[in-house]
């Protein structure tokens, strides 16, 4: 409106002056006149919108005195409620939208510039007009993109061999959120390809939801994978690119694959028949069309591979869907058939209409009336559309690889249905010794051999009677559970990734990779300082060298004068280099700055002896971390409690270091430099909570800014100091450790009041009240909440007892350790 005014301005002014002018057709006011009060652009605005002999018939006075008509209008027409044509209602405009009377607006200039644009109508009983604009986009997000691409049809590939040297594969993705499997194939096999040598980078396909690359790269390492690829947007220019392979991965991403021409080959990752997603219309049609362009086929599974070669006359290769060995897996504590009541993980993301789940929802609803002997345990979505059902039932939403780990472990039968191709959720459940029950069909059949899983349906009774066959035999549950077991055990990632490799470079003619020159450099120096460490050291070491990285790698351990032993075991490594120093001389800052000093490394990696690395990827996510984000200082990962340490204490933990995905990975004070202005305490906390107990400094950094030398919260109070200096730090979610404590009593109170007397003396943070009754209050309303916790988390009265002397622990350890603090530094002032 604003800008509607400014354009009448001069209109406004003439006509709604404290007494407005005559019209000349009664007065006889000259032409000159006239034509001054306003400019040729409001007369051209207006003209496809006005009738000059309409105009005229209807006035003759006008048509008499010899006026341009527009003018006319434009300056005294309109006043007197004169149409300009007979599609346009000078009276019911000003009636039916009285901001233009407010606002002093001419009703057809105002209709011209905006109103048609707004859906405002000209007269009651006409149509409303359709905006006229050469840039237009009546269809917005892929149609739309597709649509601007020109001549995408028949765009061949370059052909030819690469150069020596890694491949240069590009990969087009549609936009992503968390939970996609999908995506979680691709991102992994990216980092898998990039872990082979290969070069990666990603293009999002209409970036709905990550309008930034670096937005994007965030989302991937949280939720999905760590890559070292460099991340762009489409409209960046994936037409203009080049390299060795560009990968369409969804049907509309097609597209602007088969409009590039600069790409030696290109392909089409195909995970699903993705015409069967949805109801017969345009994005159906497009959908099957896909399968049209001359793009070589790289499938998820032989049902697909099949489909696209027989069906569609594609070149087509496959690559199982396989599981991540390190996270799924049978836990010590999974029990097989000796439970009273049955518990059934059924893949809920009702969402997705190929995943059949009304079929499962049924056939539980008549079960449910036969038996009350079973639970079901929903997940894969946030919010169900129920609220009710006849059995004991519990919603978990999207969970993480780990929390899906441990969901399987404690349930008896999982229900996962793919109308489509099969997904990486059945793997997954059989990998931690859960039965399946999936959909009976053609391409569940072509995927799984016989007596893998159970098969069922469509018809909810064939479903429902298939879980009672489950629910009755805890032996046939065990025995399926143990060949599926065999089976799924046989698929890896890397093999697939192997597969995905030999499919790319058979279509570029490459009898193999060309040849990856890793460098001899060390890249990265892990530090262990380590006291009486047998029992632990050996695990970490073990991880360690199960490091993709490991050839890159070097382990400086520092043992205080071990006496069980540590020391000479370690010696005895010739992988490892040991130095002893006194136990007196140790000293958290003073000890890891020495041992950062033994090697030349770029990368500085900081564990504890009892921080194992809980994948073989560890090292090398660390340095693609350091590598991406080359502002940085240093880095923290994530820490996974150990599986056999108590829920609550794994729930601990991880809410914990969840938390850390709240904010970007990178983190400095110029993220938010308001808050950090405003000296805001949680920002600040955020901002310089570091643990090395995973960690890695950038080595020119330590050079200039080591460890302080102090007895403990080195590496909380050497991020505050990079912080400060305008350093970035990162969070690494994907460099995971297994680190967690049990403590009891003692072991609390000691660690707390530690902590307490830290806080206070470096940071001025008070972690408990500052009166014995608050601190009463506060034990006692925590002890209550721990109680009524006990139920979920199956403990008995002792085990209750013993948690809640160690809260009660907690907190004086960290009344006291406040006080004494408190006191050394009065005593200092």
């Amino acid at each position: 409106m604003k800008t509607i005014r400014k354009r009448l301005g001069h209109f406004v002014k003439a006509v709604f002056s404290d007494q407005a002018a005559p019209s000349p057709v009664e007065k006889g006011a000259n032409q000159q006149r006239t034509a001054s009060t306003f400019s040729q652009a409001d007369v051209e605005s207006v003209r496809p919108f006005f009738d000059v002999d309409f105009y005229c018939s209807q006035n003759p006075d006008v048509a008499k005195s010899g006026h341009d008509p527009i003018e006319h209008y434009l300056m005294w027409g309109w006043q007197e409620r004169r149409d300009p044509s007979r599609d346009f209602s000078t009276h019911y405009y000003l009636e039916a939208y009285p901001d233009i009377l407010q606002n002093r607006l001419n009703p057809l200039v105002h209709y011209a510039i905006a109103g048609r644009k707004e859906g405002r109508r000209a007269k009651p009983d006409g149509p409303l007009a359709v905006a006229y604009s050469q840039d237009a986009k009546p269809v917005q997000g892929y149609l739309s993109a597709i649509a601007s691409l020109k001549e995408y049809k028949g765009k061949p590939a370059v052909h030819g061999k690469p150069e020596a040297g890694r491949l240069d594969i590009h990969w087009v993705i549609p936009d992503f959120s968390r939970g996609g499997g999908g995506h979680m194939t691709i991102f992994r096999m990216v980092h898998l390809l990039e872990t082979l040598g290969h070069k990666c980078t990603i293009w999002v396909f209409i970036g709905d939801l990550h309008k930034q690359p670096s937005d994007a790269y965030d989302d991937i390492v949280k939720y999905f994978q760590c890559v070292g690829a460099e991340i762009k947007i489409t409209d960046d220019g994936v037409i203009d690119a080049a390299g060795d392979a560009l990968i369409a991965t969804s049907w509309n991403t097609v597209y602007p694959v088969a409009a590039a021409e600069k790409f030696r080959q290109k392909f089409y990752f195909v995970q699903d028949h993705e015409p069967e997603f949805y109801p017969t219309g345009s994005d159906s049609l497009l959908a099957r069309e896909s399968y049209s362009f001359d793009l070589a086929c790289i499938c998820a599974g032989d049902w697909l591979k099949g489909l696209m070669s027989k069906r569609y006359g594609r070149w087509a290769r496959s690559f199982d869907l396989a599981y991540d060995h390190e996270v799924y897996k049978i836990k010590a504590s999974k029990r097989f058939g000796d439970r009273k009541r049955t518990k059934i993980a059924v893949y809920a993301r009702e969402a997705t209409s190929r995943r059949c789940v009304n079929l499962a929802l049924v056939a539980l609803d008549m079960l449910g009336r036969e038996r009350d002997d079973f639970e079901v345990h929903f997940y894969g979505q946030e919010r169900l559309p129920f609220n009710e059902v006849n059995y004991p039932a519990w919603n978990h939403g999207v969970l993480d690889s780990a929390a899906l780990a441990d969901l399987y472990n404690v349930c008896d039968i999982g229900i996962c249905f793919s109308a489509t191709n099969y997904s990486l959720v059945p793997q997954e459940m059989m990998a931690c010794g859960l039965p399946l029950i999936e959909l009976d069909g053609e391409s569940t059949r072509a995927v799984f051999p016989e007596g893998i899983v159970s098969l069922a349906g469509p018809q909810p009774e064939s479903i429902k009677n298939k879980i009672n066959e489950l629910i009755a035999s805890p032996e046939e549950r065990q025995r399926q559970a143990a060949k599926a077991f065999e089976w799924v055990g046989a698929l890896t990632w890397e093999k697939s990734a192997r597969a995905v490799e030999a499919a790319i470079l058979e279509r570029l003619d490459l009898a193999k990779a060309p040849n990856v020159v890793r460098s001899a450099e060390k890249l990265l120096d892990v530090v262990i300082p380590t006291y009486n460490g047998i029992g632990e050291i050996e695990k970490v070491v073990e991880a360690l060298r199960s490091q993709s990285l490991y050839p890159q790698m070097a382990i400086y351990c520092v043992d205080s004068s071990s006496r069980d032993g540590t020391a000479e075991w370690l010696a005895a490594q010739k992988d490892i280099k040991t130095t002893t120093i006194p136990q007196r001389e140790f000293q958290h800052g003073r000890t890891r700055n020495f041992g950062a000093s033994l090697g030349n490394s770029p990368y500085i990696a900081f564990l504890t002896q009892d921080a194992i690395p809980a994948t073989s990827y560890w090292a090398s996510d660390i340095c693609q971390m350091m590598d991406h984000f080359p502002s940085s200082a240093g880095l923290f990962g994530r820490h996974l409690p150990y599986p056999e340490h108590p829920r609550h204490i794994r729930d601990e933990i991880n809410k914990h270091f969840d938390e850390m995905l709240r904010f970007p990975l990178l983190l400095s004070k110029d993220t938010d430099p308001a808050k950090w202005a405003s000296g805001d305490i949680g920002w600040r906390q955020v901002l310089h909570y570091y643990s090395d107990n995973n960690s890695c400094m950038r080595r020119t950094v330590w050079q200039e800014m080591p460890y302080p030398e102090v007895d403990f919260g080195e590496d909380q109070i050497w991020a505050k100091a990079i912080i400060e200096a305008g350093y970035s730090k990162i969070y690494a979610p994907t460099a995971t450790v297994y680190h967690s404590h049990d403590f009891g009593p003692k072991d609390t109170y000691e660690r707390s009041a530690t902590e307490s007397r830290f806080f206070y003396q470096f940071f001025g943070y008070e972690l408990a009240p500052s009166s014995e009754i608050e601190l009463s209050k506060i034990v006692e309303n925590e002890q209550l909440a721990f109680r009524k916790a006990a139920a979920l988390y199956n403990l008995d009265k002792e085990e209750t007892n013993l948690r809640n002397a160690i809260i009660a622990e907690k907190y004086r350890g960290w009344f006291d350790g406040m006080s004494a603090a408190k006191r050394l530094m009065g005593k200092n002032h």
